[in-house]
């Protein structure tokens, strides 16, 4: 054997494997003939990639090859190799003859057959040839191994299968002949006779179809002897066939006579009766041996007592009956239920209604497609495999496991597991989407809503009231499927008797409702519902509110449902508490908005006007928009409106200080183009990172002129009474703090009533989107809105304040909010103008010259008076007195008077000069410097304004009693 092993050590590799494999099972000589044979073939297939392969025992000696095992072919195929004369043209006769390996091509199919009828290559398996392999023994061949190729092997191959075939025939001169003798080649390695012979002895017998004789081994007689009762045998077939069983007979003579006229294995199990009554049973297999006519001439084979057998699986069938499961066991070949415990009418059926049916045929509901395909999968992994089916309203765990050459189905209602498992994914449902709404959820009443849309649904609620904590007490924030006059009652409750515990309630009754919380009484009877889930809402330790369900109907409040309320309580207690830190600091937000913009615009004679901000977002912070109306001098009136980019504190207080500065700015009279040049400087100092954008226009009531400055600001629009909205067409300059660029300014005439409407960017859209297509949305709103305003005849300078505010309202909700800029603000500011009545003006020229002070006074006289303001005429004169004098002392002409009678006297002196009038502090023996004083003392306010021709005027307003 060492040097065995030697030769073996050429070989590497998986054929190095295979040689020592096979060396190791020949050395521990626990296998027989037979077994050594398949063990051989098995590794040269394997080794030559075959198609399959036969083995074949004898040799010179007997001068014929017996077929003694199969590897990879089907029995139909092997069979004409069942015999081999030694000196015929077969492969394996070749090789057994020659002593030498033989490759044998397939035969065409217009190849003319050999003289007895014995192919030289087996057909039906597509082989391009056979390799025949002599097995060397002590007196020449003991066999052959064949092996069905589709190429010739090639040098390497053929050493290393000639070297396998050595190594067979050494270990068959030292193995043991099968116990019983040697099987017959059909019986397949895996057959039940294969299984039994480790614990029984094999009968043989031979029956003699031509004069019924019955021949038996001694294996046979003791088997006859101990099933049927026959001590002494007479060697006739009748004898046999008395001992059958009645009920059997029928079916065993019909089987001897299918395989013979089908020249198929002959295979039954079948009961036989001895004399005593006993009953015993057999299974018998046999081959059939024809004349070359086709005769039946005998039929050889094996047997074996199976009553020890028979009755454990009667056993078997009895404990499988008491199984708490469903046991089946299915054949593969089409499914068919080949046995059913009573268990099995788990699956909707009884178990005779399933016997011989596939599941899916004989349990109405149960899909096919899903069975079949896990009993396929089965089949193919060759591995037990679980799967879960639903049968009508219940659920089936399916255990399959393989079990040669049946599927064995073990099925157990798992109906209450599935159950639990839908609960359990439904909870955590319930709770990602409770988390989802509240994580989106910003104000209390966005938790309230949250609550009322994912936990009311679910647990067939049908009301609820939630409660936050406000300095020790509970204040009702929102609720569901109450009226409001109880939540009235409701609003607020003590903490102290609500919350005496952690520990949520469920309330089964209202009587137990009105005993655990006398202030909820009028709930029992208000509401309709039968049973309350009263849970605490607890948030980093504390209480922070309480959440009261409702339902009308009896709720059992399992573990699962209870446990679920509760874990949901915890999420709605931390978002609570976020919604009311949001809410305060909304609140605060709010109010400091309304602080930073004006709270009431100024009625003036020159035009009404009214104004609406609108938020970003119901949960945006303070906002960068602005506006104001500013009243001038003359009954002038300065419209302001911009835009700070962005949202929060830092936007709010750049929109405050450009505010503020504008105010500050208008008392010096600056003209618009100038006004937005000192604006452009002051943002310039806020920083480069503000993007400001602002409209200022200046209306005069005594003309009807507008001028107006944009620093980046969209063009505002106009409505003139009885037409079509436009928008003024005027030079747009670089946004505030971004570049110093001259701004320049563009004047309009207004027709009375005339309505102007000033916006910021966010009520258009016009970042991001169609410039047009914003304005024209704007345009369209006032056009189907503004003509309320017109036929409004004599109204009075406030009488539009109304409808103005109206106005606002309207297009801020015609206009909504762009789906692209959800979070911009928008400022709309609409003025309706008015013209002064040309009685309430009156000016005049005057000659430059010292005399024109008494001129002067003289006009003012007659003019006063015809106004009815006596009282007015004599600080007036002396107003008028000092402006002239200073005019003609220390300025150039021409001069002129404006007197204005509006909310205030308006007295105006201009001259052709621009020199700055100074209010000096006179000495006590100074003669001048005391005239500005005086006429700061006269008058209301007063101040200079310049114009863009080099003139300046002089102004005074006087108080009208």
């Amino acid at each position: 054997m060492d040097q065995s092993r030697h030769q073996e050590s050429r070989f590497s590799g998986t054929d190095g494997a295979r040689l020592t494999l096979l060396d190791s099972a020949c050395t521990a000589g626990d296998l027989d003939e037979v077994e050594l044979l398949r063990l051989a073939l098995e590794q040269a297939v394997a080794a030559a990639g075959a198609l399959g392969g036969v083995a074949h025992l004898g040799g010179p000696a007997t001068g014929k090859l017996q077929l003694a095992a199969l590897g990879g072919l089907p029995q139909s195929v092997a069979r004409p190799w069942e015999a081999l004369e030694l000196d015929g043209p077969a492969a394996p006769a070749r090789a057994a003859r020659e002593r030498r390996p033989v490759w044998v091509a397939s035969r065409r199919p217009d190849d003319t057959p050999s003289a007895d009828g014995a192919p030289e290559v087996l057909a039906g398996v597509g082989a391009a040839g056979a390799l025949a392999l002599p097995l060397p023994g002590a007196n020449g061949p003991a066999g052959t191994l064949a092996l069905l190729t589709a190429e010739a092997p090639d040098a390497d191959r053929l050493r290393f299968l000639t070297r396998l075939a050595e190594v067979t025939g050494e270990a068959l001169t030292k193995a043991d002949t099968p116990a019983g003798g040697l099987l017959p080649w059909w019986t397949g390695s895996g057959s039940r006779l294969r299984e039994a012979m480790a614990g029984v002895r094999v009968a043989t017998w031979e029956w003699d179809l031509v004069t019924g004789e019955l021949l038996l081994d001694d294996a046979a007689l003791e088997t006859i002897a101990g099933v049927a009762g026959l001590y002494e045998w007479d060697s006739r077939v009748e004898t046999w066939m008395q001992r059958v069983h009645p009920d059997d007979l029928a079916g065993v003579l019909s089987a001897i006579k299918h395989a013979i006229a089908a020249h198929e294995v002959y295979s039954v199990e079948y009961r036989v009766r001895a004399l005593d009554g006993r009953v015993g049973w057999v299974e018998l297999r046999g081959h059939t041996t024809y004349a070359p006519d086709g005769t039946p001439l005998r039929m050889t084979g094996t047997g074996w007592d199976t009553t020890a057998t028979r009755m454990t699986e009667q056993v078997v069938t009895r404990v499988l009956g008491h199984m708490p499961d469903a046991f089946l066991i299915v054949d593969p070949a089409d499914w068919r239920v080949l046995y059913a415990n009573s268990q099995a009418q788990l699956l909707g059926s009884e178990p005779v209604a399933l016997v011989g049916r596939a599941p899916w045929e004989a349990v109405a509901g149960l899909e096919e497609g899903e069975l079949k395909a896990h009993f396929e999968e089965a089949v193919r992994s060759d591995r037990p495999l679980t799967a879960v089916v639903q049968v009508g309203e219940t659920w089936q765990r399916l255990r399959l496991v393989v079990v040669e050459p049946y599927l064995v189905v073990y099925v157990a209602d798992v109906t209450a597991e599935v159950d639990a498992e839908r609960a359990a994914a439904e909870r955590a449902r319930r709770i990602s989407a409770l988390t989802d709404a509240l994580a989106q959820a910003l104000t209390t009443q966005d938790v309230v809503d949250a609550v009322a849309a994912q936990i009311l649904p679910p647990f067939g609620a049908n009301g609820v009231l939630v409660h936050a904590m406000t300095d020790d007490r509970l204040r009702l924030v929102g609720a569901v499927g109450y009226p409001p006059d109880l939540l009235e009652r409701l609003r607020h409750q003590d903490a102290g008797a609500l919350l005496a515990d952690r520990a949520p309630r469920f309330l089964s009754s209202a009587a137990e409702l009105v005993h655990r919380y006398p202030a909820l009484a009028g709930l029992a009877d208000a509401d309709g519902a039968l049973t309350w889930a009263m849970l605490p809402l607890v948030a980093s330790g504390r209480h922070v509110g309480s959440c009261l369900l409702a339902f009308d109907r009896p709720q059992p409040f399992s573990n699962d449902n209870g446990g679920l309320l509760i874990a949901l309580s915890g999420l709605v207690a931390q978002a609570l508490e976020r919604a009311r830190l949001y809410d305060s600091e909304h609140n605060r937000a709010r109010q400091l908005q309304q602080h930073l913009l004006p709270s009431l615009l100024p009625e003036l004679p020159a035009l009404s006007a009214a104004a609406r901000y609108r938020p970003a977002g119901d949960h945006c912070e303070v906002g960068g928009d602005w506006y104001d109306t500013i009243p001038l001098s003359a009954e002038r009136v300065a419209l302001v409106i911009g835009d700070v980019m962005g949202h929060g504190l830092r936007e709010a207080i750049t929109m405050s200080r450009l505010r503020t500065a504008v105010s500050t700015l208008s008392t010096l009279d600056h003209p618009p183009e100038e006004m937005l040049a000192h604006l452009n400087d002051i943002a310039g100092e806020l920083g480069d990172d503000q993007y400001v954008t602002c409209l200022y226009a200046v209306y005069d009531p005594t003309t009807g002129v507008c001028t107006l400055a944009s620093a980046g600001h969209p063009p505002p629009a106009v409505v003139p009474p009885g037409g079509r909205p436009y928008f003024v067409d005027l030079e747009v300059g670089p946004p505030l703090g971004t570049a110093q660029m001259p701004y320049r300014s563009t004047q309009i005439t207004l027709p009375e009533g005339s309505l102007l409407v000033l916006y910021t960017d966010g009520l258009v859209c016009l970042a991001g989107s169609d410039p047009g297509g914003g304005l024209a949305g704007l345009a369209g709103v006032l056009a189907t809105a503004a003509p309320g305003q017109h036929g409004a005849g004599a109204r009075g300078p406030g009488d539009d304040a109304e409808w103005l505010q109206n106005l606002c309202d309207t297009v801020t909700q015609a206009l909504p909010r762009p789906a692209g800029h959800p979070s911009d603000d928008a400022a709309i500011l609409a003025a309706r103008v008015h013209r002064l009545p040309a009685g309430d003006i009156a000016s005049w020229d005057l000659p430059f010259e010292p005399s024109s002070a008494g001129t002067a006074r003289k006009l003012i006289r007659g003019q006063l008076t015809a106004w009815g303001l006596p009282d007015l005429i004599m600080p007036t004169e002396l107003i008028v007195s000092e402006l002239i004098g200073n005019t003609v002392r220390h300025a150039t002409g021409p001069v002129g008077l404006r007197l204005i009678r509006g909310t205030t006297l308006t007295c105006e002196v201009y001259d052709g000069s621009q020199s700055a009038p100074r209010v000096r502090h006179a000495a006590l023996m100074d003669e001048s410097g005391r005239g500005l004083q005086l006429v700061g003392a006269m008058a209301h306010r007063w101040g200079t304004r310049y114009t863009s021709s080099g003139s300046k005027t002089l102004w005074t307003e006087q108080l009208i009693p």
